[in-house]
């Protein structure tokens, strides 16, 4: 299908330059098969579908799970965790061409992933939310009734300088502002996550997948991001990327050496 490329910027020039069959080809990878790694590991990193295997996944999303069987309520939540993650992940591949506002983008992807499971999925969370971090400290995220306007302020960010920095620069900027703002009552990281990956596949450059292996690292590299970050006042000015960047553009090119294994091996 494609000769080896290492080198980003050769990537995303062949994918630029695909003709519609072979971008038709490449989506349906993405989909069908990154997707499944994509929305297995996003889900464990949250500690979710902690019962369902790699392989209950793909049959979930290729229809031959025998769901009807499940009577257990968490396993139900968990194959509803697994369909909404993946249906949000599609979503992306509906949209690439419109001209979507940030914010509808962001509330829609969390109504997809919410659906039937978090209450109030694609709106604003009514209560504060908070984590404690690696020393046991307690990060209170934003508060409800500022959501709306630093969401606003992301969108406007964005928009305008947001846009002179570069595309992995930006996508780690929309992931670490979803992170930091918290909309969201549950969820955020996964669509941190997916916003992250919608960021790369507009532009042209392969998806990212976080593997649940690397869940303590990812979360170190965004806690030494915010070492310095006033989560209440000011949770869009984030820390040194550079680090997280650099992994992201690793397992960018990583995604087009599977992708290129994949159809060899066909």
């Amino acid at each position: 299908m494609l000769d080896r490329i290492f080198d980003l910027a050769k990537i995303q020039s062949a994918i630029t330059s695909f003709g519609e069959p072979l971008k038709k080809q490449y989506y349906n990878y993405l989909i069908r098969e990154f997707g499944v790694l994509f929305t297995f590991h996003s889900n464990r990193i949250e500690g979710t579908n902690m019962t369902l295997t790699l392989n209950d996944t793909k049959e979930i999303l290729n229809n031959t799970y025998h769901i009807e069987s499940v009577v257990d309520r968490n396993k139900k939540r968990e194959i509803n965790e697994t369909v909404n993650h993946q249906k949000a992940f599609q979503y992306i591949f509906e949209i690439l061409d419109k001209d979507m506002n940030l914010i509808v983008l962001i509330q829609n992807l969390h109504q997809i992933i919410g659906s039937g499971i978090i209450e109030g999925a694609g709106s604003y969370k009514k209560y504060e939310n908070y984590l404690v971090n690696s020393n046991g400290e307690e990060i209170n995220f934003t508060l409800p009734s500022l959501v709306a306007s630093r969401m606003e302020e992301l969108r406007q960010k964005y928009e305008n300088e947001w846009q002179e920095l570069t595309v992995f620069e930006r996508a780690v900027r929309v992931h670490m502002a979803i992170i930091n703002i918290h909309p969201f009552c549950d969820g955020n990281g996964r669509v941190a996550r997916l916003l992250m990956n919608y960021e790369l596949i507009k532009n042209n450059y392969p998806p990212v997948n976080i593997n649940e292996s690397q869940k303590l690292s990812y979360y170190s590299v965004i806690e030494e991001i915010n070492i310095h970050t006033d989560y209440q006042n000011t949770p869009l000015e984030i820390g040194n990327i550079k680090l997280f960047s650099e992994t992201i553009q690793q397992l960018s090119i990583m995604t087009f050496k599977n992708m290129q294994k994949y159809f060899e091996d066909k």
